[in-house]
């Protein structure tokens, strides 16, 4: 069966908002139990001090003129590497999808179950903002083979009417749908949110001159959270690759300039 790529990029956003990446009913909101919540943050919390002591990890680490050169980044055992460079962007390799990209300075990227991940449980950030230790919890338990990476926006001023700016990267090996199918399939989904708007879609060129789809949706979580949700699909010869974009809607002309820089540095790492 092929994989449902709304209704990923739906749960994607449940999974942003603390409550809210592609087919049927619409998805419900994915909330655990308070006490398993708990425990999953302590679970974690516990793992991030054991992960510190073996292998410390600095989410923004402050590079000195004397210090070590950075050792090579080992590939993760879903097939990911994720290197932190000195002006603090990312580079984000994925040895399955066949491809890297790079997540600018200002956000915090992450693997699910990886170091990263541990370690910003007890990160300044999570410290200053809730919504950050809540939506790390609401991840735990994404499935790895398609859920490749997560980046928050950690800027000051970022988090607007307590909704998360992120970042999501999707892989479905198995889908080998064209554009034109996807496109299809997602114009017909429907949802369950409040004043869910299908904006557009259209099929723009990359900077280097490969063909994506972009899909905009927008929707109402309450009376004052007003949602927005850019999708950008690649086709490849591995399967599909998803970049999702989730802002407060009215944010969202702050954050698309980065989402741009993200879904341009989009490369192929085979020969």
């Amino acid at each position: 069966m092929k994989p449902n790529l709304l209704h990923s990029t739906v749960i994607g956003s449940f999974i942003m908002l603390i409550a809210s990446s592609c087919g049927g009913n619409a998805p419900e909101p994915i909330v655990n139990p308070p006490g398993v919540e708990t425990s999953l943050a302590s679970t974690a919390l516990v793992l991030a001090k054991q992960t510190e002591a073996a292998n410390p990890f600095t989410a923004t680490p402050s590079p000195t003129a004397s210090e070590a050169p950075t050792p090579t980044p080992k590939i993760s055992v879903n097939g990911t590497v994720l290197e932190i460079r000195k002006d603090q962007s990312a580079l984000f390799t994925d040895h399955k999808a066949g491809i890297q990209l790079l997540i600018p300075t200002g956000w915090l990227p992450l693997r699910v179950n990886e170091n990263e991940y541990y370690q910003a449980f007890t990160s300044e950030f999570a410290s200053a903002n809730p919504a950050i230790s809540e939506h790390l919890t609401q991840i735990q338990d994404a499935d790895l083979n398609n859920f490749r990476l997560d980046a928050i926006d950690v800027r000051e001023g970022h988090t607007v009417n307590g909704i998360l700016t992120n970042i999501n990267v999707l892989f479905y090996p198995d889908d080998v749908r064209s554009l034109e199918e996807l496109a299809q399939a997602e114009g017909k989904k429907k949802s369950a949110f409040k004043d869910y708007i299908f904006l557009n879609r259209g099929y723009p060129k990359t900077a280097d001159g490969t063909r994506i789809l972009v899909i905009d949706r927008t929707w109402r979580q309450d009376q004052t959270k007003k949602m927005f949700q850019r999708s950008v699909f690649f086709r490849l010869p591995t399967g599909a690759l998803v970049l999702n974009l989730y802002s407060n809607r009215d944010f969202k002309d702050t954050v698309l300039p980065d989402f741009e820089q993200v879904v341009n540095s989009v490369s192929s790492i085979n020969p």
